[in-house]
């Protein structure tokens, strides 16, 4: 028997299957395959790697897969609607045998690939936008199986949904565009009045008129979230903070810009914190999952509260596939752990020589890695990489290859055993925290001192800790530049051909 888990119909469709002895065989994102950032369907060469004897999980509540898709789900603002109709067959879906909550997919997903042999005192904790109704949910080892909750926060409580308006006011894409957000928010210093703003919505359905309003919806468990009357009052209030947030944009100069940035990355701190703090009474070790764990800013704060603490590499909806499939071949088969690398998506199977992508970097400062499987989550780590070499100024030449604002950071890949003489502060191989420079390297500084890490250590999977040793014995230096294998609003390179017309789009050379 073999465990399929699939997540579609909101964003970031994804799908995974595992084997019987655990083993994570297959894991990977429909855009990677479409060519359609944050893609809600799964793409159809997908379908096509389940068997018909698997055993087939939803990640989420089901009534919305048989609700009338382009009134209900694309109107969405992440996608084109009018492409997402005509995707969309009658039936084209498979059937499944069963179904998640949508953050019992993020829990589960992240619990069965933490690092840790037992569950001592573990706090599984999942921060999103809204799943179904929940916003936020926290549980034990002990209670992932009951309905029995150590923290949950049902929207509209939701700091992912604060921070995706803002984003949208902003005049970006919401559920897309937030990490320009956090990016951005390093500039800029917070404006009392929006703060103000983002705090009275948040706790407002902590007061009296807040709790009798939302006792007008239904049960969750019955009525799908879209048929609440409530929704409607809840859509104009968020809505409210993003027309709030354009007027404060104006003309959309830089500066402003940056203070509506660091206004709602500060108000998420300190309630993220919050609920950290909360969840810290449950366990001394986090597993933290959901949209919000991509933040790793707060991540790194976060991280100070815990004896050691655990992100999976696609903790946002994008690896609600895993989860959902994860859950059903523990309770089939009483596991626990699986067998897993973030490398499970498509394998392009060529050669690649580390000395001549070290050499070249040398006389070319910037090349691509498209080679083995591709990485499960929102993350390069080093098989669909664009590498740069660090001792040249090269961010603007980066960002400007990828189409991006000029004020992004890019992440430094750096061999493990370096890394504490470079940089202080939390790091993993994920890059999934923000340490302090110690170091003079720009490209790979963030304006306010600080790089996201990613620690190559020596079982690496991927050839980039191969590239990263030869560039070390030319150089002297153990790190490079490393950011996605893409351009801005589309995916990663996925397969061989995707390398090749990318090589010859954009004049860079793919290894």
């Amino acid at each position: 028997m073999r465990y399929v888990g699939f997540s579609e119909y909101g964003h970031d469709a994804n799908l995974a299957i595992i084997e019987e002895d655990g083993t994570v065989v297959y894991a990977s994102a429909s855009e990677r395959y479409s060519g359609i950032k944050n893609d809600p369907l799964i793409d159809p060469d997908m379908w096509r790697l389940v068997n018909k004897d698997d055993h087939v999980t939803y990640a989420a509540y089901p009534p919305s897969i048989h609700q009338d898709f382009s009134k209900n789900i694309f109107n969405n603002r992440i996608i084109n609607s009018n492409i997402a109709e005509e995707r969309v067959p009658v039936g084209h879906h498979l059937e499944y045998d069963t179904f998640n909550r949508h953050h019992l997919s993020h829990l589960f997903g992240a619990y069965a690939t933490c690092p840790w042999d037992n569950d001592d005192d573990i706090i599984s904790l999942s921060v999103d936008n809204c799943g179904e109704i929940e916003a936020t949910l926290a549980k034990t080892p002990q209670n992932l199986w009951t309905r029995e909750n150590e923290i949950q926060h049902l929207h509209p409580e939701s700091l992912g949904a604060i921070y995706s308006a803002v984003t949208r006011g902003m005049g970006y894409t919401e559920n897309r565009d937030e990490y320009i957000v956090m990016g951005l928010a390093a500039y800029g210093k917070p404006i009392g009045k929006l703060l103000d703003h983002l705090y009275d919505f948040y706790y407002f359905w902590k007061t009296e008129a807040g709790q009798e309003k939302l006792k007008e919806r239904e049960n969750p468990w019955e009525s799908e979230w879209r048929q609440w009357p409530i929704k409607q009052y809840i859509d104009g209030k968020i809505t409210r903070i993003s027309m709030y947030t354009q007027h404060l944009k104006g003309e959309g100069d830089f500066q402003t810009m940056a203070d509506i940035a660091a206004s709602v990355q500060y108000f998420f701190e300190d309630e993220v914190l919050k609920i950290a703090k909360e969840s810290r009474k449950y366990g001394s070790k986090l597993v933290y999952s959901g949209g919000c764990a991509q933040n790793v800013v707060a991540n790194s704060k976060i991280r100070e509260l815990f004896d050691d603490m655990f992100i999976p590499t696609a903790p946002h909806d994008g690896g609600n596939g895993l989860g959902a499939a994860a859950r059903t071949w523990m309770e089939k088969t009483g596991g626990k752990r699986l067998k897993w690398s973030p490398y499970s998506g498509h394998n392009i199977e060529r050669e690649l020589n580390p000395k001549e992508v070290a050499q070249y970097l040398v006389e070319n400062r910037v090349c691509g890695v498209a080679n083995g499987k591709s990485e499960y989550g929102p993350r390069a780590l080093g098989n669909r990489s664009l590498i740069a070499d660090v001792r040249y100024d090269v961010k603007d030449t980066v960002n400007d290859i990828k189409r991006r604002h000029r004020f992004r950071p890019f992440a430094p890949a750096i061999l493990s055993e370096f890394a504490h003489k470079y940089f202080a502060g939390p790091m993993n191989e994920y890059m999934q925290y923000t340490a302090d420079a110690k170091h003079d390297y720009s490209s790979v500084t963030h304006i306010d001192g600080t790089a996201r890490v990613q620690l190559v250590k020596p079982d690496c999977e991927s050839k980039i800790r191969q590239i990263l040793e030869e560039y070390y014995e030319l150089t002297g230096v153990p790190m490079l530049l490393n950011t996605s294998l893409n351009i801005r609003n589309r995916p990663m390179v996925n397969t061989l051909e995707d390398a090749i017309e990318w090589e010859k789009e954009y004049k860079v050379k793919v290894f």
